[in-house]
């Protein structure tokens, strides 16, 4: 029999419920890099504004984390904790907390913040931070965070499709032209031209990776894109996603000549310049 009184006498109101230390402690952890964010900002160093407002903009929004992400935010706020008095890392962080912003909110200052920090950094280094920072914060090998932030970078008129104020065309095109070339950048990071994987023949499989394939498997195939952007496999695709819809044949016409462009860009690079080409005699001694 217990010996433990019961602490609510009979006919009393119930004790309120209890409210999870996990919330609790998140809210006040992010409260606490709020506010030395701010501080920091009063510095007024022009380099470090986007980044601090970035920053701040999604730590404020813990209150609004569904319980089965408190992991992911956990580790968001233990990296900036980390790094929160070094100058250079900022832009990492920045680069982090935007990618979990698109994934965990998807609002229009996420994709907002996304095309500022792609205009400041660069679509590939942004990338390479996004995927360096980003995967550490990963709860799953499947990468649920990075693949649901990727597949939100290539909606298209997300302004529109989220109310935002009336665009002009241009800007719109411009905005989601952003998007797609930090998606592609985010999408090529590690990966290995020589993987192959069984090739798509159906519209089936097209339709089930465009909606229901991971970042992983997105790369496994734009590799072989990679390998060779102007074999008819990536003719193929684009073929078969004509047929999947005009959004899908779109997104995956504009990811295969971004790999296209990539090729011919890779190609420049290590072609050597006019100028640096040395002239030789018919003999074969180089020319001074």
């Amino acid at each position: 029999m217990s010996t433990t009184r019961s602490t609510a006498a009979r006919g009393a109101r119930p004790l309120p419920p209890v409210v999870p230390l996990a919330p609790r402690s998140l809210a006040r952890r992010a409260a606490v890099l709020q506010a030395r964010v701010r501080v920091r900002r009063t510095f007024g160093v022009a380099h470090e504004e986007l980044f601090l407002d970035v920053i701040d903009d999604t730590l404020a929004r813990t209150h609004g984390v569904h319980s089965e992400d408190h992991a992911t935010w956990a580790r968001l706020i233990a990296l900036v904790e980390e790094h929160r008095d070094l100058s250079h890392t900022l832009p990492a962080c920045a680069a982090t907390a935007n990618l979990v912003g698109l994934a965990l909110f998807g609002g229009l200052e996420d994709h907002t913040a996304l095309t500022a920090l792609a205009d400041e950094l660069g679509h590939v280094r942004l990338a390479r931070l996004q995927h360096r920072y980003g995967t550490a914060l990963e709860t799953d090998s499947r990468l649920p965070l990075t693949t649901t932030a990727m597949r939100r970078m290539l909606v298209p008129r997300i302004g529109r499709r989220l109310g935002a104020r009336p665009r002009t065309p241009a800007l719109d095109e411009a905005f989601d032209d952003t998007r797609l070339r930090a998606a592609h950048a985010l999408l090529v990071q590690g990966i290995d031209r020589d993987w192959t994987v069984p090739t798509l023949e159906s519209v089936d499989e097209l339709a089930d990776i465009v909606a229901n394939g991971t970042i992983a498997e997105w790369r496994h195939h734009l590799a072989m894109v990679l390998a060779d952007p102007w074999s008819p496999y990536p003719d193929r695709i684009v073929d078969l996603a004509r047929q999947v819809g005009r959004a899908q044949a779109a997104v995956v016409a504009a990811l295969v000549e971004l790999c296209r462009d990539q090729q011919v860009a890779a190609a420049d690079r290590t072609r050597p310049h006019p100028a640096t080409q040395r002239y030789r005699y018919p003999g074969g001694r180089v020319a001074p």
